[in-house]
């Protein structure tokens, strides 16, 4: 069953602060130090009256509480004050999420005339021998192959795609790799299908994610199309060192006279339509890559996570302490924080906390004057954040896999095509997803963020037979979380102010 229940959790900040917060109202409170120990006590039954007169000395002017003295007509106040917030019910379990949803082929087939985003994988080939590539010794995935799309077969999955499009909503068209820009031909074709007269009615968006050795010889088509283009680079040539050519040698010099080239020859193009890709790692920070790309492009790098599926053994110890040790941000780096602001790790994830634990960030104003418990409590969702297939987004291989996005493993493909046929069956994908949630949601029952989950099952191992989650959260660590997300908010609340306007205020 599905009746885990989610109880009131206090904690403290490095300052002394001591917050609740309550799952059942949503919201989180800063409260007296004697609140929680009140809490826990009542929740042993313990009479809480008997409990403080036990504590008060003698002239009953002192209560003494593991080891605290405060004026006894002061714990008094707490007590009513804690009453006061139980009679309120922010101390009153809420239940978990019924997590008993399902997806269905209905579902499946709506998306596919929804779908936001088609994703081509133009070439599998590439320039760089990335040292932290999903083909690098760090993973176990077959070596790179060199096969490119081949036009028909877009063309085709593209006129089937837009034959079920209902609205004219706007669909972007993404070209991965590999590096995209080897195929450029390939890349050519597709934009000129799109906007040729049969598909005038619609509107479409070219993106691309390139490490950008390519990226001036094809400038002027790019910029022609208004192609949004994120460059991959990791900072200045020491940040940058591992990325490297196939000869082991820096990439670097040769990416930055590309990007150096487009700057000068299209420079509107470049301020408004190009951006930069960072992993962060044991060669670069935060405040380095801040401070390289504002100095030398006057723009702020988005953080790009690396992937943690199909880790290698055999370089595991390697490949935590030279790429995942900096994924947790120092809360020390308050100059680089205020300057990224929301592009900067820490600052989303204080961002977030707010968003789902405040109690006061409303998507529309149904939201404000309904019950967000009493909401969920007849309501079966699915576990996991996973993208429902068609959603979002498709990804489309160069060997003709069918996947839900870029970043999952090929074992989980949802579809195929080929020369002759386009293999797409929503009651297959639909029994596939199914059969995942069914495995993984007894973890997810006893998570304490069920209910914003960050995780995709598909990075939960969920195809072995036992699936684990890095976001998995129990009592202890929601405590941990908030603690240090509080704690930083606590070091410069105008800045906190700022972060709720940028996020949350209406432009």
């Amino acid at each position: 069953m599905w009746t885990c229940m989610k109880k009131t959790v206090t904690f403290s900040t490095s300052k002394g602060n001591v917050y609740l917060y309550s799952p059942f109202r949503n919201q989180i409170l800063l409260c007296h130090p004697v609140i929680p120990i009140l809490y826990n006590e009542d929740s042993e039954g313990t009479n809480l009256e008997e409990f403080l007169k036990s504590h008060t000395t003698t002239g009953k002017s002192v209560t003494i509480i593991n080891s605290v003295r405060y004026p006894s007509n002061e714990a008094r106040a707490q007590l009513a004050r804690y009453r006061f917030l139980k009679k309120h019910n922010y101390f009153r379990n809420a239940d978990s999420l019924n997590l008993e949803g399902k997806l269905t082929a209905l579902k499946i087939n709506e998306n596919l005339s929804k779908i936001k985003q088609v994703i081509f994988e133009t070439t599998e080939d590439c320039n760089l021998d990335c040292v932290y590539c999903t083909f690098s010794k760090f993973y176990i995935n077959k070596e790179r192959g060199k096969r490119e799309f081949n036009f028909d077969h877009a063309r085709r999955m593209l006129a089937l795609i837009l034959s079920k499009r209902t609205t004219a909503t706007e669909l972007i068209i993404s070209f991965y790799g590999g590096e995209p820009l080897k195929n450029f031909k390939f890349i050519r074709q597709i934009v000129e299908f799109c906007n040729s007269s049969a598909y005038q009615h619609l509107r479409f968006k070219y993106t691309m994610s390139s490490n950008g050795l390519l990226l001036a010889k094809h400038a002027g088509f790019l910029a022609e199309h208004k192609m949004e283009v994120s460059i991959s680079l990791d900072g200045d040539s020491q940040g940058n060192s591992f990325r490297v050519l196939k000869n082991n040698s820096s990439s670097y010099d040769l990416v930055v006279k590309n990007i150096d080239t487009v700057k000068a020859k299209y420079p509107d193009y470049f301020d408004k339509n190009i951006s930069f890709l960072t992993v962060l790692h044991n060669q670069n920070s935060l405040g380095s890559v801040y401070s390289y790309f504002k100095e030398r492009y006057n723009k702020v790098p988005l953080i790009s996570s690396i992937s943690t599926l199909n880790i290698n053994e055999e370089f595991k110890d390697e490949f935590h302490s030279t790429f995942l040790e900096k994924r947790r941000t120092d809360s020390s780096d308050s100059v680089v924080m205020q300057a990224m602001s929301l592009n900067h790790p820490g600052v989303k994830e204080i961002a977030d906390v707010v968003e789902k634990y405040s109690g006061f960030v409303f998507k529309n104003y149904y939201h404000v004057i309904s019950s967000k418990s009493n909401g969920k409590a007849n309501k079966q969702f699915v576990p996991t954040a996973t993208c429902m297939p068609f959603s979002m987004r498709v990804f489309l291989t160069a060997d003709g896999s069918i996947l839900p996005c870029e970043h999952i493993s090929r074992v989980f493909e949802i579809g195929k095509f080929d020369d002759n046929n386009i293999i797409i069956t929503p009651e297959e994908i639909a029994d596939m997803y199914n059969g995942f949630f069914d495995k993984i949601k007894t973890l997810c029952r006893n998570c304490l963020i069920a209910d914003h989950c960050k995780e995709c099952v598909f990075n939960t191992r969920v195809d072995t037979d036992y699936p684990e989650c890095e976001f998995f959260t129990d009592e202890k660590k929601f405590s941990r979380e908030l603690s240090r997300t509080f704690g930083l908010i606590e070091q410069d609340y105008p800045f906190f102010q700022r972060i709720v306007k940028e996020a949350f205020h209406e432009k």
